[in-house]
């Protein structure tokens, strides 16, 4: 709770030389805040500023006008719109804070289309995360509109729904300090025995800490005792009734504000705890204007603190995940290191088919390339023959020597990948609010900067075309049927490119003629576009299969699968070519 009845009292008094201005505008400023412009009979224009933030819920005023931050938020844009209706042209009557708690009534007269006078009351409930904007209908005492509206699902204490009679928010046994007698402090003191001056918040409104400790400056005994409370109270009620206020303003050495307050301390400090060294103290003629701009600034600092964490949160899960993808390239490296015992594997099973038992689950045989001879035993996959197990290891066989080819780039680009998210996390801790507004663009991968929708390409019917190096063409499909329309237009040696084990577009790679061998710089741009057009495109780096379209045949009954063979795999990062990406 940054707003206390204290605060409140001080603005409802500056409020006091507004009656009689004229609603001439309503604004919705913020999620939860809304401003009215009122017009006054000296024809000034000054912002009253009505907010239900669940930290920041403030009534203060203004007389610079309010910058434009338009707001998205429903709940704001409803609320401003049925104020607008209601209120506009309604003459202000006066604002009054009731039993000094933080509950604002301020009462307008309207007049209807139809000539009527309407009496209506906005009722400013600054309460922390229980905070709300609520219009009534004072002839019917029913509620026009809230800024909160809650059901009795919500609160089983009121309903506080259009149409529903206005219920004050509970107060339990809480009454008004400031009609509060000596008698009546001594049989709550009886009752309960003060542990703490803070207990008196229990009984009566507006105790605050900041308050309290104004007030134990202005007696001798502990405010725990119901004598020297009762003393403090009519020093208290002096102040309000002469508005006895120092308005001040407390700023830090680089001149932002720390906080403000109705009234200093004795020694010029402020009532609140854990105030840093140095502060400067200023006075100001007006306490609501005071009072909007240290919350804004409060509410800007949060949000940009906010926008901070989530940036990082962000940063912080991409390096995450980079660093995985690093450890499983690093693991599959160190398994490519032992592609060799697959090849001897497959050369032994081909060589000894003969000699292996029907239905064996591992082949013993002798290597006789070796000195001297050594016996090595070959597991056989489930429901493979010694010659479909040797396929199997040449195959893999092939694949981890492809790997091990192409592994150390990739994994150099991770590691690079790495280092550049942990200086960005670096920039981030320490940079200044303002460049935290404009950080989204650097965390963005270069990758996922522009979208199927507004990448700069041809498209063709349903599928999109793009040009990579050396000339090549490269179609996409964009849903299953068009997959399967590309495969009925490829030829048989185009070359066609899914990414492994996952869900994505087909793309085909026209040749220019029968039979030519694409340049490796070609064929990596069409994998890279084929794993954009997929889910893992905010990955590090995809598998990408490819295999000629020969190869290639649609599952019948299985719109957009297909079956490949005789394909090879490249490693690749996720990206549009460079002429099709955005800036």
């Amino acid at each position: 709770m940054f707003v206390d009845s204290f605060m409140l009292a001080a603005v409802t008094r500056e409020l006091a030389a507004f009656k009689g201005s004229v609603v001439q505008q309503v604004r919705p400023v913020a999620p939860f805040q809304v401003a009215l412009a009122l017009r006054g009979r000296d024809r000034q224009r000054r912002w009253l500023t009505l907010s239900a933030h669940t930290r920041y819920a403030h009534v203060s005023w203004q007389e610079t006008p309010l910058p434009n931050a338009a707001t998205d938020h429903a709940d704001t844009l409803r609320f401003a719109e049925t104020l607008e209706r209601t209120l506009q042209r309604a003459r202000l009557l006066g604002a009054e804070q009731v039993d000094f708690d933080r509950l604002i009534a301020l009462r307008f007269v309207a007049v209807t289309p139809l000539g009527e006078r309407r009496s209506l009351t906005l009722w400013c409930e600054i309460m922390g995360k229980h905070s709300n904007l609520v219009l009534v209908d004072e002839e019917r005492q029913v509620v026009v509109d809230a800024l909160k509206r809650l059901s009795t699902t919500q609160n089983r204490y009121r309903e506080v729904r259009p149409g529903c009679p206005y219920i004050r928010p509970p107060t339990g046994e809480r009454r008004n300090p400031l009609s509060v007698s000596h008698a009546e402090l001594e049989q709550i003191a009886a009752r309960q025995p003060m542990a703490d001056a803070s207990d008196w918040a229990k009984w009566l409104f507006g105790v605050s800490e900041p308050l309290l400790a104004l007030m134990q400056e202005q007696v001798a005994a502990p405010l725990t005792q119901p004598t020297a409370f009762w003393q403090a109270l009519q020093w208290l009620r002096v102040v309000l009734t002469h508005g006895a206020f120092a308005l001040t303003v407390w700023r830090r050495a680089d001149g932002t504000v720390f906080a403000c307050y109705p009234l200093p301390k004795q020694d010029g400090q402020p009532p609140f705890s854990d105030c840093p060294p140095d502060l400067i103290a200023e006075r100001v003629e007006a306490f609501g204007p005071a009072l909007a701009a240290w919350l804004n600034a409060l509410m800007q600092r949060e949000a940009v603190e906010q926008r901070r964490r989530s940036l990082l949160s962000e940063l912080q899960r991409q390096q995450a995940g980079v660093e995985q993808q690093l450890q499983e390239l690093q693991r599959r490296w160190d398994e490519a290191q032992d592609a060799e015992r697959y090849r001897k594997w497959g050369e032994l099973l081909l060589t000894y088919a003969h000699a292996v038992p029907e239905g064996a689950t591992e082949a013993v045989l002798t290597d006789y390339d070796t000195d001297p001879p050594q016996t090595v035993r070959v597991p056989l996959p489930d429901g493979k023959t010694p010659v479909e197990a040797a396929q199997h290891y040449f195959a893999l066989y092939r694949k981890l020597k492809n790997a091990a080819a192409t592994l150390p780039s990739v994994m150099d680009r991770l590691r690079q990948r790495v280092f550049e998210l942990q200086q960005q996390i670096e920039r981030l801790k320490a940079a200044p609010d303002a460049a935290v507004q404009s950080w989204r663009s650097q965390t963005t991968p270069a990758s996922s900067s522009a979208t199927p929708a507004d990448a700069p390409v041809q498209r063709d019917g349903d599928f999109w075309r793009f040009v990579v190096a050396n000339g090549y063409e490269v179609w996409v499909g964009r849903n299953a049927e068009v997959n399967m329309r590309l495969l009925r237009l490829a030829r048989p040696d185009d070359v066609w490119l899914h990414v492994k084990g996952a869900p994505g577009s087909h793309a085909l790679l026209r040749v220019k003629k029968r039979g030519e061998e694409v340049p490796h710089t070609a064929l990596e741009q069409a994998a890279q576009i084929a794993a954009y057009f997929s889910p893992r495109r905010t990955a590090a780096w995809v598998e990408v299969d490819y295999t000629r379209a020969r190869y290639v045949r649609p599952v019948k009954g299985q719109k957009g699968l297909a079956l490949y063979t005789h394909f090879k795999t490249l490693v690749v990062e996720p990206q549009l070519p460079p002429q099709h990406r955005h800036g």
